[in-house]
């Protein structure tokens, strides 16, 4: 795994175990491209956040002088905010949701596993995925559930990541069918396939608030040139919340898409068609990816994929098509 960048990637790394953070450093270092810069104390790690910029903040959550809850809520003051991850001792569900809240985009529970830590500082800063870098393009792909940007857009994503653009894939609510979670690593395994960086939240998932306020900073953080979001008419009540949540946070987004599930309802009028083709066979391994970690659903078979493609098809010399309802065209 190495970074796509031509520069390191900037880490300010808080812990105040010595002995924590030997091993950290150790691990981040072991993986070329990274520039780990490291706090003993909050108040110190305070000082670094707002005197440079910083690609990601990894700071456990209890230190002296200052708490890492409180450092999460810096990281998002200042002037180009960092992703952060924290970590944690503690299992307790409240006080992972209380991390969330303060601005974590992920979380890690000690004792630290190397693969873990890696896998998510890839995630967050889109190492091996969509980096995102000043002044290129990117997408952002709103999912009502996990999976839905693989099913709807998936090959046209392919297609943007073929090109060099950013892409970042944000699934909004929680499946209630999926007790067991494993959907949500499908979907960061997924997200990997595509090339993409993905963004989950485990409070989003269940809050309405949480869910406008990540969204919005996404839109912020990515300026999208497109912006996939469900259709409008959708059965399933998560996918409708996420067409509204979306349509009112990405209005000035140049151009906004919006992909058919199998739930979207007779109202949907496409009127854009991607030929994806070329992209079918490594968007149906996304998807199979779901069945592979036990996350079984019949909406995400990879041979519905290809049916819709097929159906769509007519509309562009009979290939495999991904079809869009345009809702504003700017890009």
């Amino acid at each position: 795994m190495s970074p796509q960048s031509e520069h390191p990637i900037r880490v300010l790394f808080v812990e105040d175990s010595f002995d924590q953070a030997l091993l950290v450093k150790s691990f981040l270092k072991s993986t070329d491209g990274f520039d780990v810069t490291h706090s003993q104390d909050g108040i110190h790690a305070a000082e670094l956040l707002k005197a440079r910029e910083w690609d990601l903040l990894i700071t456990d959550l209890n230190l002296p002088g200052l708490d890492g809850f409180e450092l999460c809520r810096m990281a998002r003051s200042v002037a180009n905010p960092p992703p952060v991850l924290a970590v944690t001792g503690y299992t307790g569900k409240h006080y992972q949701e209380a991390a969330y809240r303060a601005g974590a985009l992920d979380l890690l529970t000690k004792p630290i596993n190397k693969d873990e830590l890696l896998t998510k500082v890839a995630n967050l800063t889109g190492m091996g995925a969509a980096q995102a870098v000043p002044g290129s393009r990117a997408v952002l792909a709103v999912g009502g559930l996990v999976g839905d940007v693989e099913m709807g857009c998936g090959g046209t994503l392919l297609k943007e990541r073929a090109r060099g653009t950013n892409v970042v894939i944000f699934p909004m609510c929680r499946d209630e069918m999926d007790t067991s979670g494993r959907g949500i690593e499908g979907a960061r395994k997924a997200a990997g396939i595509l090339g993409a960086r993905i963004v989950v939240d485990e409070v989003a998932l269940d809050s309405t608030q949480r869910r406008v306020s990540l969204l919005a900073q996404l839109v912020r953080d990515t300026r999208p040139a497109v912006a996939f979001i469900p259709a409008m008419d959708d059965a399933h009540p998560s996918r409708r919340e996420a067409f509204r949540i979306a349509k009112m946070l990405v209005g000035k987004v140049p151009a906004v898409l919006a992909y058919q599930t199998v739930t979207t309802g007779l109202d949907f009028r496409p009127s854009r068609f991607e030929d994806v083709a070329e992209q079918m066979v490594q968007k149906m391994e996304a998807l199979a990816v779901y069945q592979e970690v036990g996350a079984s659903r019949l909406d995400l078979a990879p041979r519905l994929a290809q049916a819709f493609a097929r159906y769509w098809g007519r509309f562009e010399r009979f290939g495999e098509v991904e079809a869009f309802e345009v809702l504003s065209n700017g890009a």
